[in-house]
């Protein structure tokens, strides 16, 4: 097995210049870089991590990197997403549909040794694995790792019909295995599941043996869950009390969907975790843009997961097949881009105070609705209030919700991450905003004698001391 990240581990100094890549000015403080392994705060609203600093999801989607990728087509990869500020990536460990060889790895290594048995692990091919996430450490990316993709409708493009023909045992076997070579890496999520519903397709009771195989050996990883196009908690499984986060997949409106699960009594904190991907469905750079940026301002302030169709399989399905260049050609793309701007302005401010605006007590006008709703999140201190704007009109801001005696104002552009000084003003009444043009913009509007930064400015926000839990419930 290949050397290691073990628990806790400073993600390195390679990190630590790419983070220093992304901080505009010579003279900006450079950020500490996160130590993982990630965990939940001590008030269970957000994720910190080993020094209790909030860690933001800005993550991009890489499912086949393991099975599709060779060892410098992977580097090439996670180089790249690491210097545009991307954290994490999801990846499937195992794979049936989307790759080259699978269920094996380029290098024809086989996940099993027996076909369809998870009890037999192969060596050559979980070594590879083990590189894999060690690449990803070294460019201080956290894996959101698929142990057990199910496959769309427990069809053909996953391990359904596999896991209904094992044993309990066998699964329980397959858990323990990665549980004991897993458990002291440092960048993992685990996520269960993929785009089926283990409750109504019968094979829960044998994915909870997975489960419970890892939980054996790892008690230190989070976990969620991926059901298509619901969150971590719906179905309805028999107990989720094992399901740390909770998650968003749509391709509706994510606003909509993502305050349904906010408001949920049983709810976790939730981050985006697929919806429309680029170049898919014909969709506009715009409504992709508006996902990401609706769902955080909504109640998913854990962040957000991007794809790019080409990348995720890396040009393993047709349906995806990239414009010359294949996936490497894709690798600058207008969202490749855009959408890491998402965390460049959030971890420069207390997102994981945001809490959104769901009765227009901040955005007083200029709401609207559907596809061109301006979402509105309000930090519970006051410090910061943030809001997307997709389409341009006048909206109207109640300054008195912002704290302290003026308000800082900017506009940030989500397509070039610029902004544009508004200047300060009195925390008094209602005052009026109209966006620089037509396109999308993000108002962010700051106490401002807290003398915060041009958002944009990537930061890592204080520590978050720890404190006796408190509900998570905090109702806009």
């Amino acid at each position: 097995m290949n050397q290691i990240f073990r628990i806790p581990v400073d993600i390195s100094v390679s990190a630590l210049l790419v983070l220093a890549l992304l901080t505009p000015g010579p003279a900006a403080a450079q950020p500490q870089a996160p130590r993982y392994p990630v965990k939940m705060s001590a008030d269970g609203t957000h994720v910190v991590d080993q020094d209790n600093r909030p860690w933001f999801i800005n993550g991009d989607t890489a499912w086949s990197l393991v099975v599709n990728t060779t060892q410098a087509e992977a580097t090439q990869y996670l180089e790249d997403r690491a210097t545009k500020g991307y954290n994490a990536i999801i990846v499937n460990l195992i794979d049936t549909a989307f790759g080259e060889r699978v269920p094996n790895n380029l290098a024809n290594d086989p996940p099993f040794t027996t076909p369809n048995d998870f009890s037999t692990p192969g060596s050559a091919y979980w070594d590879h694995v083990d590189w894999v996430l060690n690449q990803a450490a070294a460019n201080g990316i956290v894996v959101f790792a698929h142990p057990l993709y199910l496959g769309f409708a427990c069809g053909s493009q996953g391990w359904c019909q596999a896991v209904k023909n094992s044993s309990p045992a066998k699964m329980t076997a397959y858990g323990e295995f990665l549980g004991q070579r897993y458990g002291d890496y440092a960048n993992i999520v685990w996520v269960i599941g993929g785009d089926t519903d283990p409750v109504a397709q019968g094979v829960e009771s044998k994915v909870m043996a997975m489960v419970n195989g890892i939980r054996a050996y790892d008690t230190v990883h989070l976990m969620t869950a991926h059901n298509f196009a619901r969150s971590a908690i719906d179905p309805a499984w028999s107990d989720d009390s094992w399901i740390d986060l909770n998650t968003i997949y749509t391709y509706g409106l994510s606003h909509n969907v993502t305050l349904t699960e906010y408001n949920k009594a049983d709810t976790r904190p939730i981050f985006l975790q697929e919806t429309t991907y680029e170049r898919e469905h014909n969709a506009t750079a715009l409504e992709i843009r508006r996902q990401a940026w609706w769902a955080v301002l909504s109640g998913a302030w854990l962040g957000h997961f991007f794809g790019n169709c080409p990348i995720w399989g890396f040009d393993s399905w047709g349906f995806c097949a990239a414009p010359a260049g294949g996936w490497q050609g894709q690798l600058n793309s207008t969202l490749s881009n855009d959408l890491s701007y998402v965390g460049k302005l959030f971890t420069g401010r207390s997102f994981y105070l945001l809490r959104p605006d769901q009765n227009n007590t901040v955005m007083t006008t200029g709401v609207q609705s559907g596809s061109t709703k301006a979402t509105t999140a309000l930090t519970t201190d006051g410090s910061s209030v943030i809001a997307y704007i997709p389409t341009s009109r006048q909206v109207s801001i109640d300054m008195t919700n912002v704290a302290g005696a003026q308000g800082r104002g900017w506009w940030f552009n989500p397509r070039d991450a610029s902004t544009i000084d508004l200047g300060t003003f009195p925390n008094t009444g209602s005052r009026s905003f109209v966006p620089p043009d037509n396109n999308d913009w993000v108002l962010v509007i700051d106490n401002a004698s807290l003398n915060l930064p041009p958002p944009g400015t990537v930061g890592v926000p204080p520590p978050t001391p720890p404190s006796a839990p408190a509900n998570l419930r905090i109702i806009g």
